[in-house]
């Protein structure tokens, strides 16, 4: 076992994140953590490309970022579930949660860029790193809870 900025890692693989002022520790898996990452970086490098080379053509950046958004998510799901969630529910279920959670994470990668790309002016680059931060924390938490929803032991 071993501490890195507050969190702990165990041998046996489960990662043990203090959260809150309480510090009540709650257990995620390790390779729930880094399958998500691996899954949702290979998703956003998808999502990236599209966007940039829609910008490119000339999309004003609000719509390629949606329109980028759509492609990761298509390129998320199957990665997802093979690299961070891989005894979820059976398709048939989770296929429509992922959709509505797609649903909801598009809309929520365009308002946040929206507001930080022309209301706070900041540029496309530093906007959408700043949106995918965000939207990536929305994401765990809904696919863990609703979409895939695996019975842990």
């Amino acid at each position: 076992m071993f501490t890195i900025s507050g969190i702990v890692v165990e041998t046996s693989g489960t990662m043990v994140i203090a959260t809150g002022v309480s510090a009540r520790m709650k257990k995620v898996p390790f390779k729930r953590i880094s399958g998500f990452i691996a899954a949702g970086g290979m998703a956003t490098l998808f999502h990236w490309a599209a966007m940039s080379g829609l910008v490119l053509l000339g999309m004003a950046p609000v719509a390629a970022t949606f329109s980028g958004s759509v492609v990761g998510a298509v390129t998320n799901y199957w990665l997802q579930r093979t690299l961070a969630f891989p005894n979820a529910r059976p398709h048939i279920q989770a296929i429509w949660r992922y959709a509505f959670s797609c649903s909801l994470a598009a809309l929520l990668n365009v308002l946040i860029f929206l507001v930080l790309h022309q209301l706070f002016e900041i540029s496309v680059v530093p906007a959408q790193l700043l949106t995918t931060a965000a939207v990536a924390v929305f994401n765990y938490v809904v696919y863990q809870r609703l979409v895939f929803h695996e019975q842990t032991s």
